[in-house]
């Protein structure tokens, strides 16, 4: 195996394709610094794996894209392939040549294929695998890397004799069985945890399964004995109901015969009572004559009598009104002269008050002038005590803000130091986060690109899964309506079966005799016939009643049926008996099938068992089916002989006579229902096709959304931990930032606040000498103010003293005019009350004076109308005696007609008793009747809600010797064994049957995953021992291979290699010891440069002896090798190995003279790298 070339293509600074061919042995790549040697060495270590920018010399993995020149613009991918040669099989796969190619996008998308195959990272790995050739490996030594391999802790250095001891691969497996065994104690935890559980609950779940068991057992008893009891109830409720209807057939005639008498009756009544309400109308006029007249008499003898009283009585009201009037004068005359002696006295009192008046007003001018200067002199006072509060506040605040300032520009000194000390560290923290950015944000890429395409990978997996399950909640859907379609379908085939195994739809006849069990009943018509779709209705319309004609064996068998029919009274029956029946058919001619609308003859239109062939040509031998009664007639004009029926039932009979419209007939449905029964079957099983189908599919719908489940859980670990590197990455970043910025703004904000502290102690300076003036100018104007105020204080104090002697005398002058006041009022008060009462008194007066005068005149009224009164009262009475013989007459005659009216009503009265009785009884029997149906039918229900039995089903329970007495104290007896079960768990059964399975089941995983779990400790065991043991046999070739080559590069000396920890040398760290010629021993710290570098050259070359690597790529590993160094160097590289391909990236002369290939990296255009090839002894060649 060795490498064959190197294709590069937006790489780094290879912006254009660029091919490097490896021959064997060595390759030497030259050129001037900056010009991109180096770059190829990383797009090797890149295209193998390498996740790290900064192993690649870069910030981010976007870095290795062509990023573009001024005059370039960049490249959006970057793409390498190296081809291995792979003729000898040394790596796993099938191809002689292996091109391995790696993509990247500046999108963070990556590509990884493998002969133009896409894989993925791990598949890369895996392949070259302990080859020596991975990026973590011995093959690539990178730029400045080689002293860091004896420098560097001796933990870091395991990696290269890892490698080198080909125990990579192991470790990688172990690992793997490592995880593999936590997962598995992870199961057997989780099933451990299961089958205790499920211990806890299988003993009470079988205990429960026993009890369930026999409760099922006792329920079955008791079911079949109460439906036993039902099935009696129904039969006695029946033949109740036989007593009851004859009863109210007696009743019916009975309440019949009643009602016709009762009418005769109330038509003599009604004659009657017309005659005597006429008689007592004529009655009523007289009497109310009667009335009135005696009425008037006794209203005039009253009148006479009530004349003289009132008479009397106006005599007595006059006197009394003659001594009110005087009484009434002389109170007057009392309140005339009070009225004038008050007047008098509030003359006097409104003459005083008005003097008092004018001298008030006076002297409240006085002292309104008197206040207002009083008020000017305090004005002028308080103005300039306010005036000096105002200067001392004001010389006290600039005071204080003088020392203020001169404190704050103390402040601002001090403040000014410390920010240019924290602007100092300011600026070298910036620095520092700086850098940490740049590095945060490598980690922060790698990370995202590892997110986002295990996040891509989880999206597309969910998709499918959610595609998966939405199909599987579609199918559920679909199987949830198949079923439903297929319970519909099985309860109405159930309900159909029900009515024809009772015949319901037939009459009562046709179900007596059809449970009569008489010997050769063939069946009835409609039974014995299928009626193809369509053609139901012309066909019952045909058949008519004979559709639930009898068809029998012979006419002995009709006669036993109509003698069975009369003995138990169940109707009348046609019967149809295939010994004697001689059907008469008509003359079939071809002709008829030509003419339009011709459907066919009826016996074509049904199907039926050949026996009752007979039967059915007697019922629609004569019958054409017709498409429309249009047809129909015209047919009927052409043939003769025949009925013809219409599909929609409308017949044209043999004589021509038509019959149609809409028909309410019922039977219909007994054919339509055959034909429905037929249909559900056929329907029922095509949806139970459709269900085992939908079925299928979502089992297998259910399994693909379990792996797949299983694929997402793996993803979602892999996206939990992507997610969590970034955010930590992030968070870092963010972190970092935030310092940034913090520092940043700190920065600035110091700046800011330095300029603003100048300019701030300029602007002090300036205004303490303002306010210094200010406060000069205050303490001048107070002192002139100070002496404002004394002789304020003077005048106001007379001013107040004369304002108080004549406030005094306005007071007194003021009380003694509101006293007078109140006097004048009191006696304006009186005045009116005396007027008010003077008023009174006159209205009194001539009111007494109206009743006088209005009483004379009645007196004169009441002594002219009493003359006319007493001869009208005597023509009245005569009157009187007529009315009353004319009223004695007409209630004679209507007393007679009462006597009839009462015996009639009477008797009709005893008819509509017994009327009503019979009626009662009739209402009794029905309401009886319809409780008896009613409770029929709750018994019926009853079958059904309680035992899920139809009346039909529940006649197989039916007991011949049943006892209902027996049969209800088993039933008590059963229920009491149900009753002291206690709760019973039905579903325990099933549950226990689940449990006790699943329980075996987990005890046999459990087994299974120990031996799983014995077996993987094993494997762990045997990969430590072989990888201890290849490790060691590795370790110790290294050991002896590098005394050798160490003493060999620095001709003499010695050097050796230690494990920290011979007990564990898996993980222990390896030190190294070096002892150059002519040196002590030392630490490999105090080594000198030069000899660090011969060391881990030394110990390199050690490693390739002790297992060689196809290709070894070494950047610049002799650059602090001096001449002679790098003559043994080369001169070792070129006689010691020559199997291995060698790619060296130098500057050194020395090195190039042993090279078989030269290749040089030019940059002739800034930015952008050429390759160009040497072979010794040829041209240069582009």
């Amino acid at each position: 195996m060795y490498f064959k070339k190197l294709e590069l293509q937006g790489f780094k600074s290879f912006a254009e394709p660029v091919t490097i061919e490896f021959n064997q042995g060595i390759t030497c790549i030259v050129g001037p610094n900056g010009s991109g040697k180096s770059n190829i060495s990383d797009a090797i270590r890149w295209v193998l794996g390498e996740q790290s920018p900064k192993t690649l010399r870069g910030g981010k993995m976007e870095d290795v894209i062509f990023a573009g020149t001024a005059n370039r613009k960049s490249r959006g991918m970057a793409e390498v392939t190296l081809t291995i040669d792979n003729s000898d099989h040394s790596l796993a796969i099938d191809y002689n040549e292996v091109a391995i190619t790696r993509r990247m996008y500046r999108s963070g998308e990556s590509e990884y294929l493998i002969n133009k195959v896409p894989c993925r990272l791990k598949d890369i790995r895996e392949l070259i695998m302990d080859t020596g050739i991975g990026v973590d490996g011995y093959s690539i030594i990178g730029q400045g890397k080689i002293a860091e391999i004896v420098s560097g802790k001796p933990e870091s250095r395991r990696e290269m004799f890892e490698e080198a001891a080909g125990i990579v691969k192991y470790r990688t497996k172990k690992s793997e069985a490592e995880r593999k065994l936590v997962t598995a104690k992870g199961n057997v935890d989780r099933v451990n945890d299961i089958i205790t559980e499920i211990q806890s609950r299988i003993d009470t779940l079988k205990e429960d399964s026993i009890k369930a068991k026999e409760y099922l057992e006792l329920r079955e008893r008791y079911k079949a004995i109460e439906i036993n009891v039902v099935l009696k109830n129904i039969e006695n409720i029946e033949l109740k109901n036989e007593y009851i209807k004859d009863e109210i057939a007696e009743l019916t005639y009975q309440i019949e015969s009643y009602r016709e008498e009762k009418e005769a009756i109330d038509k003599e009544v009604e004659d009657s009572r017309k005659r005597s309400e006429e008689l007592e109308l004529l009655g009523g006029e007289t009497q109310q004559k009667l009335f009135d007249c005696i009425e008037e008499i006794n209203s005039l003898a009253s009148k006479g009598q009530l004349d003289q009283e009132k008479l009397q009585t106006i005599e007595k009201d006059r006197a009394r009104l003659q001594e009110e009037k005087a009484l009434l004068e002389e109170k007057k005359a009392k309140e005339l002269t009070n009225r004038e002696e008050l007047t008098k006295n509030r003359d006097a009192i409104a003459d005083e008050l008005e003097a008092y008046t004018q001298d008030l007003e006076e002297k409240a001018a006085d002292l309104e002038e008197l206040a207002r200067a009083n008020s000017a002199a305090m004005a002028k006072l308080e103005e300039a005590r306010n005036r000096i509060y105002e200067l001392y506040s004001l010389v006290s605040n600039k005071n204080s803000e003088i020392n203020s300032l001169k404190n704050i520009n103390a402040s601002l000194e001090r403040r000014k130091e410390q920010l240019e000390a924290e602007g100092q560290q300011s600026a070298e923290a910036e620095q520092a986060l700086a850098a940490a950015l740049q590095e945060a944000g490598g980690f922060v890429a790698e990370a995202k690109a590892n997110k986002e395409k295990t996040a891509a990978e989880l999206t597309e997996l969910r998709r499918a899964l959610q595609q998966a399950l939405l199909r599987e909640k579609e199918l559920a859907g679909k199987l949830e309506e198949v079923k439903l379609s297929m319970g519909q379908a099985s309860a109405r085939q159930r309900v159909i079966q029900e009515m024809e195994a009772a015949h319901e739809g037939y009459n009562y006849g046709v179900r007596f005799l059809m449970k009569s069990g008489i010997p050769g009943i063939h069946g009835v018509v409609g039974e014995l016939i299928d009626v193809p779709k369509g053609l139901e209705v012309a066909v019952e319309t045909a058949l008519g009643a004979g559709v639930q004609n009898i068809v029998c064996r012979d006419d002995a068998t009709a006669q036993a049926g109509v003698k069975a029919l009369k003995e138990h009274k169940a109707g009348r029956l046609t019967f149809l008996p295939l010994s004697s029946i001689r059907p008469s058919l008509p003359n079939y001619e071809n002709r008829i099938r030509s003419l339009a609308g011709f459907k066919g003859f009826g016996t074509e239109c049904v199907s039926y068992d050949s026996k009752y062939e007979k039967a059915i040509q007697f019922l629609l031998g004569r019958v054409i089916i017709v498409d429309r009664l249009s047809n129909a007639v015209a047919m009927s004009k052409q043939v003769s002989g025949f009925r013809f029926v219409t599909l929609e039932g409308d017949v044209i009979n043999t004589g021509g006579s038509i019959t149609g419209g809409a028909s309410r007939n019922t039977t219909a449905g007994l054919l339509e229902r055959k034909g429905e029964a037929k249909r559900l079957e056929e329907n029922l099983q095509k949806l139970a096709a459709e269900k085992e189908t939908l079925l299928k599919e979502k089992a297998d719908l259910t399994q693909k959304a379990v792996n797949m489940s299983g694929e997402s859980e793996g993803l979602e670990g892999r996206l939990r931990e992507a997610e969590v590197a970034l955010m930590t990455a992030e968070n870092r970043m963010t972190l970092l930032k935030a310092q940034m910025e913090d520092a940043l703004g700190s920065r600035s904000k110091q700046e800011r606040e330095l300029s603003g502290i100048a300019e701030e102690e300029t602007n002090a300076a300036a205004l303490i000498a303002s306010l210094e003036a200010e406060v000069a100018a205050a303490k001048e104007e107070s002192a002139a103010a100070e002496e404002q105020v004394a002789i304020c204080t003077a005048e106001g104090e007379a001013s107040k003293k004369a304002l108080d002697e004549k406030s005094e005398a306005l007071t007194n002058a003021r009380l003694r005019a509101q006293g007078l006041k109140g006097d004048l009022a009191g006696i304006d008060s009186l005045l009116s009350r005396i007027d008010e009462t003077i008023q009174d008194l006159t209205l009194q007066q001539e009111a007494k004076e109206f009743t006088y005068i209005s009483l004379a005149e009645e007196k004169r009224s009441i002594l002219e109308g009493s003359g006319g009164a007493l001869q009208r009262l005597e023509e009245r009475r005569k009157e009187r005696v007529s009315l009353e013989y004319q009223a004695r007459q007409a209630q004679e005659e209507r007393l007679g007609i009462l006597n009839i009216l009462r015996e009639a009503e009477e008797k009709k009265n005893n008819m509509d008793a017994q009327l009503l009785d019979f009626q009662n009884k009739k209402m009794t029997a029905e309401i009886q009747l319809g409780k008896n149906e009613t409770t029929l039918e709750n018994y019926k229900e009853r079958l059904w809600e309680d035992f899920e039995v139809s009346y039909v089903q529940a006649m197989e329970f039916r007991k011949k010797d049943f006892v209902m007495g027996t049969a209800v104290k088993e039933s008590r007896d059963i229920k009491a064994r149900m009753k002291a079960l206690g709760e019973v768990n039905v579903g325990a059964i099933k549950e226990y049957e689940t449990v006790s399975e699943r329980y075996e089941f987990l005890t046999a995983q459990r087994e299974d995953l120990q031996v799983a779990m014995d077996a993987l400790v094993q494997i762990i065991n045997e990969m430590d021992r072989n990888i201890k043991k290849a490790f060691k046999d590795s370790f110790d070739q290294i050991c002896l291979n590098f005394e050798k080559t160490f003493e060999s590069l620095f001709g003499g000396g010695t050097a050796a290699l230690h494990l920290e920890d011979e007990n564990n040398p898996l993980e222990c760290g390896i030190e190294i010891v070096a002892q150059p010629p002519g040196k002590k021993l030392q630490n490999m710290n105090l080594l000198s440069g030069g000899e660090k570098t011969m060391t881990a050259i030394a110990l390199m070359f050690a490693i390739l002896k002790a297992r060689p690597t196809p290709f070894c790529i070494l950047d610049e590993v002799e650059a602090a090798l001096d001449e002679m160094n790098i003559e043994r160097f080369a001169a070792y590289l070129q006689k010691d190995f020559r199997e291995i391909q060698f790619a060296l990236v130098t500057h050194q002369k020395r090195t190039m003279e042993y090279a078989d290939v030269l290749y040089g990296v030019t940059m002739p255009e800034r930015g952008i790298s050429k390759v160009i090839s040497l072979k010794l002894g040829d041209e240069f060649e582009l």
